[in-house]
């Protein structure tokens, strides 16, 4: 029988992560991939999906913070986490430049959807909430619209004509398949290479106003240094009141990951040196992260000092993730990759 809702969804919550006192699965794209997956097999492993998927290595950074960051990146990065995750992804995309495919993708996605729908998979979609990623988990053909999840658990609808076009101009639907065939192996390897690969700047992003990989870290330092310089001079009346609410969403995202990472590596590494160094570079990672997420500002205009030592941290923090990249290559030259 056909059904329209996916009945007892619930976003995903990493409670290990939360008893250490760290985030748990920061970004949104990543948060509603894996409450579509543990939906459809439970026992998700955060630390595999996210270090399998290269998320755990990704960084989004921007001069000014902008939330965007988190989602400028070629977005090839996104069916391939659900490939590495085990499962064929059915994708459907429209960019800017597509605006004559947009009716086209649009019926594509839905279509899309409502099989996803009711085989009880749930679809990853751009622009869901506030410009940024959530989850359609049904769909009504009487009054056209989705049924959608925030990674918060706010359920709400969207017209379906407003799929693609909710604020963003921009379509992206990826939704779980069947299982694939990539083994455990492939799978680590195929994580290592995009992690090096992001690390080198290999992965594209929008330059110069933002930046990704080892050189992220730099543009996040030279931020707070200008931000220190802004208000020790006295001149923090004009910046934006938000300010520290995008500093936040960065450290929670980053954060986050390197957690991960340093947890992934670690069940990689078995018996083998180069990984158990990478490992223990990634835990001094988060471990020079976790004050730049603790220590987070809470107003635009905060004691210069402060900000002046979050940047040194973050300067600490790529150097550590740079020696536990050339761990990883090691790793690879190693095993002939």
């Amino acid at each position: 029988m056909s059904r329209n809702t996916i009945e007892g969804i619930k976003p995903y919550v990493d409670r290990k992560a939360a008893d250490r006192c760290e985030p748990g699965i920061s970004h949104a794209y990543m948060a509603s991939l894996a409450t579509a997956l543990n939906h459809i097999a439970g026992d998700l492993d955060p630390a595999w999906l996210m270090g399998a998927s290269a998320f755990a290595f990704r960084s989004f950074i921007n001069q000014t913070f902008c939330p965007s960051a988190m989602s400028i990146s070629d977005w090839s990065v996104l069916p391939e986490a659900v490939e590495q995750a085990g499962y064929h992804c059915v994708y459907i995309e429209r960019l800017w430049n597509q605006e004559e495919l947009e009716q086209e993708r649009r019926e594509q996605a839905q279509a899309a959807i409502i099989e996803g729908t009711e085989r009880g998979s749930g679809a990853v979609v751009w622009d869901v909430y506030d410009d940024d990623w959530g989850l359609i988990v049904g769909y009504s053909d009487k009054k056209k619209r989705y049924a959608t999840l925030s990674v918060e658990g706010k359920s709400s609808t969207l017209a379906y004509d407003r799929l693609g076009r909710n604020g963003i101009d921009i379509l992206s639907v990826a939704i779980p398949g069947e299982p694939n065939d990539r083994g455990r192996d492939q799978i680590a390897i195929n994580s290592l290479k995009a992690a090096v690969a992001h690390a080198e700047g290999k992965e594209w992003t929008e330059r110069p106003a933002y930046e990704n990989g080892l050189a992220g870290y730099d543009m996040w330092a030279e931020s707070f240094d200008k931000w220190a310089l802004i208000v020790g001079a006295g001149r923090g009346e004009r910046l934006p009141r938000d300010l520290p609410d995008r500093v936040r969403y960065y450290a929670d995202v980053h954060y986050s990951a390197r957690c991960y990472a340093r947890d992934y590596l670690r069940e990689l590494a078995a018996d083998d040196g180069a990984l158990q160094e990478a490992a223990s570079c990634y835990e001094q990672v988060a471990s020079c992260l976790r004050p730049v997420w603790e220590q987070s500002p809470e107003v635009p205009r905060p004691d210069a000092e402060l900000l002046r030592e979050l940047a040194d941290a973050l300067r600490s923090t790529r150097v550590a993730e740079e020696n536990g990249v050339t761990r990883i290559k090691e790793y690879l030259a190693a095993h002939g990759n």
